[in-house]
């Protein structure tokens, strides 16, 4: 394997998971969570959550939500996601040169505003908590009230926990009967008056902040229902009981958020943090790949990108949502169930991630804009079909914008996956990592060709390909700047369609395209990505790894410019050879013959519009 020894640290994690029958594709952890460990994930501790694992399951049973929309945080854990997400969002953080050193800087900063500034303001946290619950708890019960005036419904009582299934069986005489179009109580017009009224309570501001939450929350809840319940009137005290929740969860953590604010000010006046200056135009880096794949090991190369086009490293806000686990979590307090401690937190460490998104676009609409890093792996978050994708991306506040393509053998991302687990304790079944790269793989093409067309912003790409040492500078695949692609490396850019026909099941590497014909593996079948490169963007270079020297241009899908010597040069590669058959048929058929000077990457880029990490070309090794 390409990988250097295992790192001194971990070398007796590996040497007793030797003894035990465990490695890469055994790491002792499996995707299912064991149902012993519900209990222990965050979002059911009691001292984070008022709600019991039981009433959880019990409303997702009753209304198909998830669990992490049915849990109620408690105002200290509130307070705690609202510090995670100002430390990152607004104060530097220092990441130092190894690949844990941001995580422990992170949470030695977290820790110190906890101790000194918040834990001593806890009670007027928990008292604001306490009356925004009562004031969502006044605006629920009124609107569902008024709802229920064309009827003769009970009053919705709202502390009651228990017992909900009996809302659906209360015999003959309370059964629930349907509800009828012209009743004005039907699930599904609720919920568009209420989402009315939440928009015309947002746009009051401040004052209408409860309103707005307390109607959104009904609306939501409403539209679960639909389908699940005979009537309104039996459903109202589920409704009322889930919608406060859902209501608290969002104006509890706005409010709460207020006060943090106040706490990380007083701690930067007192010294020892430095918060994040303004920046225009905003510089944003954003990496892409799947997990295990080697984003947060790119950071070096960044810092130094990031001095070479003026922008002080120390100004970029750090977005990287795993250091936030062993905030949320005590891994030492699991025992030998540590393995499981990145699955027991990953449900609250979403909903922290997803609050994060909408406090940065706060501050971008409050023109209050920072430099940004970010090299994030979120779930679903490669799976855009829209044209608008690009508006769903932090990136998009940035002006001038970076992304990183990690391309990373699937066999390598369970060996990398492994040696993590060993040095850090972040384990994940081989099955989580291998379907992860195929989402990630799968929507990799998408992100890339709607940013790359787009006029309005200055976007750079480049796609690495990391099968390489560990330490060792990855290799560039493609780079450019907007519609304008520069392709190095052919095969890698066949390998994003390959690597999605990956067997999950897979126990060993053997197992990994077991599945696959020997006609489905063959080069000439994974080359949609870059026949939608040719078909979709301006002009598309082809040009040697190592020389940078071009041998074809694509442009608006016609090929316009061919050096043959170079061109019989790289066709000798199978794989090349396949894919300029694919996206230029005929150019292999013309005679080899050299009629003009040699053309290089260099010569239609200067070395200041070169923005790469990864190695290729001459001077790169």
């Amino acid at each position: 394997m390409p990988y250097s020894p295992y790192p001194s640290n971990a070398a007796a994690a590996a040497a007793a998971a030797e003894q035990a029958g465990e490695g890469p594709w055994n790491p002792g952890v499996q995707s299912r969570l064991p149902g012993r460990l519900l209990p222990l994930s965050t979002i059911f501790h009691s001292d984070n959550v008022f709600s019991s694992v039981e009433r959880v399951r019990e409303l997702r049973d009753l209304t198909g939500l998830d669990f992490s929309e049915l849990v109620c945080f408690r105002p200290e854990r509130l307070a705690l996601h609202e510090l995670l997400i100002r430390v990152t969002a607004d104060l530097s953080v220092a990441d130092g040169p190894r690949y844990e050193d941001l995580g422990i800087n992170f949470r030695s900063i977290v820790t110190a505003i906890l101790a000194q500034h918040v834990q001593p303001g806890m009670d007027r946290i928990v008292a604001v908590y306490d009356e925004s619950r009562r004031e969502l708890h006044r605006i629920v019960e009124q609107a569902l009230s008024r709802a229920a005036q064309a009827s003769t419904p009970a009053r919705p009582d709202l502390h009651r926990r228990a017992g909900l299934k009996g809302l659906f069986l209360r015999g003959p005489r309370r059964r629930a009967t349907p509800v009828q179009d012209d009743d004005g109580l039907s699930y599904l017009q609720l919920a568009d008056e209420w989402d009315k009224e939440a928009d015309a309570a947002a746009g009051a501001g401040t004052p209408g902040d409860a309103h707005a939450a307390a109607y959104r929350a009904l609306a939501r809840v409403s539209r679960a229902i639909y389908g699940k319940v005979g009537s309104w009137r039996t459903a109202s005290e589920l409704a009322a009981s889930v919608a406060l929740d859902l209501a608290c969860n969002e104006l509890g953590a706005q409010r709460v958020g207020q006060l943090i604010d106040e706490h990380v000010q007083e701690a930067v006046r007192r010294g020892g943090f430095r918060p994040l200056p303004q920046r225009n135009p905003a510089v944003v880096m954003n990496t892409k790949g799947p997990s295990a794949s080697g984003k947060s090991t790119l950071r070096p190369l960044q810092h130094a990108l990031a001095e070479r086009v003026g922008a002080a490293w120390s100004d970029f806000a750090l977005i990287s949502p795993d250091i936030w686990r062993k905030q949320l979590l005590d891994y030492g307090s699991l025992g030998d169930d540590y393995r499981y401690g990145a699955m027991l937190t990953s449900e609250e460490l979403a909903i922290v991630d997803h609050k994060l998104d909408r406090y940065v676009q706060a501050k971008a609409e409050q023109g209050r804009m920072t430099h940004l890093l970010m090299d994030r792996f979120r779930f679903g978050s490669f799976l855009f079909q829209s044209e608008r994708v690009s508006d769903q991306l932090l990136s998009r506040f940035g002006q001038v914008i970076y992304f990183f393509f990690m391309i990373t053998p699937p066999d390598d991302l369970v060996e990398r996956a492994w040696m993590r687990a060993l040095e850090f304790g972040r384990y994940k079944a081989v099955d989580d990592i291998l379907a992860h790269s195929i989402e990630a793989y799968s929507g990799m093409p998408n992100l890339f060709l709607t940013w790359a067309r787009r006029t309005d912003k200055k976007i750079h790409f480049e796609f690495l390909d990391n099968s390489v040492a560990l330490g060792k500078a990855p290799r560039t695949v493609a780079f450019g700047w907007n519609a304008q692609v520069f392709v190095l490396d052919v095969k890698c850019m066949l390998d994003v369609v390959r690597y999605r026909r990956v067997n999950v099941d897979a126990l060993s590497p053997d197992e990994l395209f077991g599945d696959m014909t020997e006609t489905a593996q063959r080069a000439e079948h994974n080359t949609e990505f870059l026949l939608q490169c040719v078909r979709r963007l301006h002009k598309v270079h082809f040009a040697d790894q190592r020389s940078g020297r071009i041998y074809l241009l694509i442009e608006d899908g016609r090929s316009v410019w061919v050096d043959g010597e170079a061109m019989a040069a790289a066709a000798s590669d199978p794989n090349t050879r396949a894919g300029i058959a694919a996206v230029a048929p005929g150019v292999l058929d013309r005679e080899a013959k050299q009629r003009q000077a040699p053309l290089y990457v260099s010569d239609l880029l200067p070395p200041e519009q070169i923005r790469t990490l990864g190695s290729w070309g001459p001077d790169k090794g």
